[in-house]
């Protein structure tokens, strides 16, 4: 890789340290429960989350592909280090919506935008078959700066209040913002572009009709995430319910961010090995017995059966997203990402609605049982369409 090339790569690695340095994280459920929302609520922020990507996704994407990815990129670092603004001073459900909305703006703008800017640049200088072990670094760098945010934002409030964490957040957002206008676009050749934005839907559509089998990783990949991303939504309050005291919080987030090291760093080698569906499976079939094991023992055991689970699931973004632009056309690379997160959004308000009332109405260790079943899914469609043929 050129010196260009290296000094771009290293602005990506300082701009995703940055962004993801949030000692906020760490209270996030006690400085939300603080301030008055409960578990329902949360997960109703959650589905504005999702709405807000339903509606950006697309559009996002396609922008991203006609007018370059990093005026979207800006944006979206904009839009998260405003969602924190807004949530200092916030004291109601549709206060931490509206923050909520910016964060979902944002995380819309910037979802098909990095990943397609990365695979760009790499592909400029014909290292693009080595996307996935780029993507397990910038993730592990990812976790390294939340496992530094752990470690603070856990140290902090026995000294200050919680809204020292959201400060420091701020901030360091702030910082990620400025370092995005470092970033160099990669420049489509204007005979490359798809004629309309409707032809240019269209065309991401008829990729993924085409794409059965890659159709079907995304989904095995889909129920990982979504069973991954709750459990590390509310694992604080599993670890209330365990018995598990609040000095502990900080050091439980920096295991279950560790444990993700392995997977993000060894994605690229493990997939030359096994194949990206049997790593997959093996991460779900890993994820159901963890979480049904957690739901009914829910102490130091069943916290450690979360880590187990976090620990496979670290190979799932590399694989999946891997795959997807290994196969993307450049003109329409970010929009098909875009239509990805949309489709994951989509169910992830389904999947949401059904597990905070749950966790409302039973318990969280029901949701857990719940997220179990959903993670079976796949895994029992390949059993239906194999036996059906």
């Amino acid at each position: 890789m050129n010196d260009e090339r290296k000094t771009e790569h290293q602005n990506d690695l300082f701009d995703r340290f940055f962004f993801s340095l949030i000692p906020a994280y760490v209270i996030e459920r006690l400085f939300w429960e603080m301030r008055g929302m409960s578990v329902l609520d949360v997960v109703l922020t959650e589905i504005i989350f999702g709405i807000v990507m339903l509606s950006l996704e697309v559009p996002s994407g396609v922008l991203a592909d006609r007018i370059g990815r990093k005026p979207l990129i800006v944006a979206g670092v904009f839009l998260e280090g405003l969602m924190f603004a807004v949530l200092l001073i916030a004291d109601s459900f549709w206060q931490f919506g509206l923050a909520i909305g910016f964060s979902a703006a944002g995380a819309a703008f910037l979802s098909g935008a990095e990943n397609a800017l990365l695979y760009d640049s790499l592909a400029a200088v014909h290292r693009e078959e080595k996307f996935d072990w780029h993507l397990g670094r910038l993730q592990a760098v990812r976790m390294i700066s939340l496992f530094v945010a752990a470690m603070s934002g856990s140290f902090l409030p026995g000294y200050y209040p919680l809204e020292i964490n959201y400060w420091l957040s701020f901030v360091s957002t702030m910082t990620a913002f400025l370092l995005t206008f470092f970033l160099k676009d990669i420049k489509q050749k204007s005979s490359e572009a798809v004629d309309s934005l409707s032809g240019q839907i269209a065309e991401a559509a008829r990729f993924f009709i085409k794409q059965p089998a890659l159709v079907y990783l995304l989904l095995l990949g889909m129920t990982v995430g979504l069973a991954a991303g709750f459990v590390e939504e509310f694992w604080q309050l599993y670890l209330i319910d365990a018995g598990i005291g609040l000095s502990f919080f900080g050091v439980y987030y920096g295991i279950i961010l560790i444990v993700q090291f392995p997977g993000a760093l060894l994605a690229h080698t493990l997939r030359k090995k096994f194949g990206r569906e049997c790593l997959l499976k093996i991460v779900i079939l890993t994820g159901t017995a963890a979480l049904t094991f957690s739901a009914f023992q829910v102490n130091w055991k069943g916290a450690a059966a979360i880590v187990l689970f976090l620990l496979a699931a670290g190979v799932t973004e590399p694989l999946i997203l891997g795959a997807l632009h290994e196969k993307a056309d450049s003109r329409i690379r970010a929009t098909l990402e875009s239509f990805q997160s949309l489709v994951f959004n989509a169910v992830l308000i389904a999947i949401g609605t059904a597990f905070g009332y749950i966790a409302t109405h039973f318990t969280l260790a029901m949701s857990f049982i719940f997220l179990a079943l959903v993670s079976l899914i796949p895994l029992l469609i390949r059993v239906v369409t194999k036996l059906n043929h």
